[in-house]
């Protein structure tokens, strides 16, 4: 098929004796190896490893986007500089677009999920721009932002078919 990717066997003409027999053998040992790696790389102790990412940098956005001074009122150039306590709250709700989703995104789920999270992906920039013309209230735009990720989860799961909908089964290829 011409949309085919090229592997071993679509590319191999066939012939040529014990040395390429051999060649083939390795080839087709490295392209086993290679496919049981891609697949044992992503198991679930990685996946919590992002979930528990996820969930501290919920936290610390929060924190961020509502009370910096909890987390940097000790240092220097925290306080000598002119709005850097604006920067990190507007840091904070950004924490959505930037590093939650995208965290839960590097799990590679897929379904309703995937779904989910592509919404989310979409929309939480959309409420960071558009928020602050509505209000300047940092911990109400983290609140929005957090209202959207939770609305699409809650929409994708309510509206799932049952199977992935989109035929990805989540390994990214």
């Amino acid at each position: 098929p011409p949309d085919a990717l090229p592997t071993t066997p679509l590319c191999d003409g066939g012939g040529g004796g014990p040395d390429a027999d051999a060649l083939r053998a390795k080839i087709s040992k490295k392209e086993n190896d290679l496919s049981r790696e891609r697949r044992s790389v992503f198991r679930g102790w990685l996946k919590n490893v992002f979930v528990v990412q996820a969930v501290l940098s919920t936290a610390l956005s929060y924190v961020m986007a509502t009370n910096p001074d909890v987390l940097f009122g000790t240092f220097g150039w925290y306080n000598n500089v002119s709005n850097m306590d604006t920067s990190i709250t507007v840091l904070g709700f950004w924490w959505w677009w930037l590093f939650i989703v995208p965290s839960l995104r590097s799990r590679r789920p897929s379904g309703w999920e995937k779904e989910a999270l592509d919404a989310a992906f979409l929309g939480t920039p959309l409420v960071s721009l558009v928020s602050p013309a509505v209000t300047k209230d940092t911990g109400v735009i983290w609140m929005a932002n957090f209202a959207v990720v939770a609305g699409a989860y809650g929409f994708a799961y309510l509206n799932r078919d049952g199977g992935d909908g989109d035929g990805d089964d989540g390994d990214g290829e």
